[in-house]
Protein backbone atom coordinates (compact mmCIF):
# COMPACT_ATOMS: atom_id res chain seq x y z
CA UNK A 1 0.00 0.00 0.00
CA UNK A 2 2.50 3.10 0.98
CA UNK A 3 4.58 2.17 -1.92
CA UNK A 4 1.63 2.75 -4.05
CA UNK A 5 0.92 5.65 -2.74
CA UNK A 6 4.53 7.20 -2.67
CA UNK A 7 3.91 6.00 -6.51
CA UNK A 8 1.27 7.37 -7.32
CA UNK A 9 -1.06 5.30 -7.65
CA UNK A 10 -3.00 4.96 -5.08
CA UNK A 11 -4.27 8.82 -6.11
CA UNK A 12 -5.49 8.53 -9.54
CA UNK A 13 -2.97 9.85 -10.76
CA UNK A 14 -2.29 12.52 -8.03
CA UNK A 15 0.83 13.87 -6.86
CA UNK A 16 2.33 11.33 -4.52
CA UNK A 17 1.46 12.11 -0.69
CA UNK A 18 4.72 12.59 1.12
CA UNK A 19 3.40 13.38 4.73
CA UNK A 20 0.80 12.21 6.92
CA UNK A 21 -0.05 13.34 10.32
CA UNK A 22 -2.80 11.00 12.20
CA UNK A 23 -4.50 12.85 14.94
CA UNK A 24 -7.02 11.06 17.14
CA UNK A 25 -10.46 12.24 17.76
CA UNK A 26 -12.79 11.00 20.69
CA UNK A 27 -16.16 10.78 19.26
CA UNK A 28 -18.98 8.84 21.12
CA UNK A 29 -17.17 7.09 23.99
CA UNK A 30 -14.24 6.11 21.07
CA UNK A 31 -11.45 7.61 19.45
CA UNK A 32 -11.26 7.82 15.66
CA UNK A 33 -8.62 8.38 13.76
CA UNK A 34 -8.19 11.53 11.91
CA UNK A 35 -5.21 11.38 9.30
CA UNK A 36 -3.65 14.46 7.65
CA UNK A 37 -2.59 13.96 4.36
CA UNK A 38 0.07 16.53 2.45
CA UNK A 39 0.73 15.87 -1.15
CA UNK A 40 3.84 16.60 -3.30
CA UNK A 41 3.65 19.93 -4.28
CA UNK A 42 3.12 19.91 -8.52
CA UNK A 43 4.06 22.64 -11.12
CA UNK A 44 0.70 24.42 -12.75
CA UNK A 45 -0.42 27.08 -14.74
CA UNK A 46 1.99 30.62 -12.86
CA UNK A 47 2.26 28.74 -9.40
CA UNK A 48 2.64 25.90 -7.69
CA UNK A 49 -0.09 23.82 -5.98
CA UNK A 50 -0.09 21.58 -2.95
CA UNK A 51 -2.92 19.39 -1.73
CA UNK A 52 -4.15 18.34 1.36
CA UNK A 53 -6.69 15.96 2.71
CA UNK A 54 -7.85 16.19 6.55
CA UNK A 55 -10.14 12.70 7.06
CA UNK A 56 -12.64 14.01 9.21
CA UNK A 57 -14.90 11.60 10.28
CA UNK A 58 -18.23 14.03 8.74
CA UNK A 59 -16.51 14.12 5.40
CA UNK A 60 -13.02 14.30 3.78
CA UNK A 61 -11.79 17.76 3.11
CA UNK A 62 -9.61 18.56 0.18
CA UNK A 63 -7.82 21.21 -0.36
CA UNK A 64 -5.08 22.89 -2.93
CA UNK A 65 -3.15 26.13 -1.70
CA UNK A 66 -1.11 27.59 -3.99
CA UNK A 67 2.62 29.62 -4.01
CA UNK A 68 5.25 31.09 -6.14
CA UNK A 69 7.26 27.78 -5.64
CA UNK A 70 6.69 24.44 -4.12
CA UNK A 71 8.16 25.35 -1.25
CA UNK A 72 6.03 28.65 -0.43
CA UNK A 73 2.62 26.21 -1.95
CA UNK A 74 3.73 23.26 0.78
CA UNK A 75 4.58 25.97 3.52
CA UNK A 76 1.57 27.66 3.21
CA UNK A 77 -0.45 23.84 2.73
CA UNK A 78 0.33 23.96 6.00
CA UNK A 79 -0.65 26.96 7.69
CA UNK A 80 -3.94 26.25 6.23
CA UNK A 81 -3.83 23.29 7.51
CA UNK A 82 -3.64 24.54 11.19
CA UNK A 83 -6.06 27.18 10.33
CA UNK A 84 -8.72 23.97 9.26
CA UNK A 85 -7.86 22.49 12.89
CA UNK A 86 -7.76 25.02 14.93
CA UNK A 87 -11.11 26.20 13.17
CA UNK A 88 -12.58 22.96 13.41
CA UNK A 89 -15.64 21.94 15.61
CA UNK A 90 -13.54 19.10 17.30
CA UNK A 91 -10.82 21.15 18.45
CA UNK A 92 -13.59 23.86 19.87
CA UNK A 93 -15.12 20.70 21.96
CA UNK A 94 -11.44 19.62 23.02
CA UNK A 95 -12.16 15.98 21.59
CA UNK A 96 -9.38 16.61 18.72
CA UNK A 97 -5.54 15.62 19.28
CA UNK A 98 -2.28 14.94 18.17
CA UNK A 99 -0.27 13.67 21.22
CA UNK A 100 -1.64 14.55 24.15
CA UNK A 101 -5.09 16.65 24.65
CA UNK A 102 -4.23 20.51 24.33
CA UNK A 103 -0.61 19.86 23.08
CA UNK A 104 -1.58 21.02 19.58
CA UNK A 105 -0.98 19.43 16.27
CA UNK A 106 2.42 20.34 15.19
CA UNK A 107 1.62 22.37 12.29
CA UNK A 108 2.75 26.35 11.65
CA UNK A 109 0.00 28.62 11.95
CA UNK A 110 -0.03 32.34 10.28
CA UNK A 111 0.96 35.49 12.75
CA UNK A 112 -2.58 36.07 13.06
CA UNK A 113 -3.35 33.00 14.90
CA UNK A 114 -1.30 33.02 17.33
CA UNK A 115 -3.75 33.62 19.87
CA UNK A 116 -5.35 30.51 19.09
CA UNK A 117 -2.53 28.10 20.08
CA UNK A 118 -2.38 25.74 22.64
CA UNK A 119 -0.06 23.71 24.58
CA UNK A 120 3.45 23.10 22.41
CA UNK A 121 2.30 25.24 19.15
CA UNK A 122 2.08 28.00 21.40
CA UNK A 123 5.36 27.30 23.07
CA UNK A 124 7.30 26.98 19.38
CA UNK A 125 5.69 29.47 17.32
CA UNK A 126 4.55 32.31 19.61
Amino acid sequence: MLDQVLLGAAGGGDAMIIAVRTLKLHADGHEVIVPVSIHAAVEADRCWECRFEIGWPEARAVRTVRGLDGVQAMYLAMQRIALELYGSKHHQTGALRWDKTGSGYGFPMAKEGYGDLVGEDRISQV
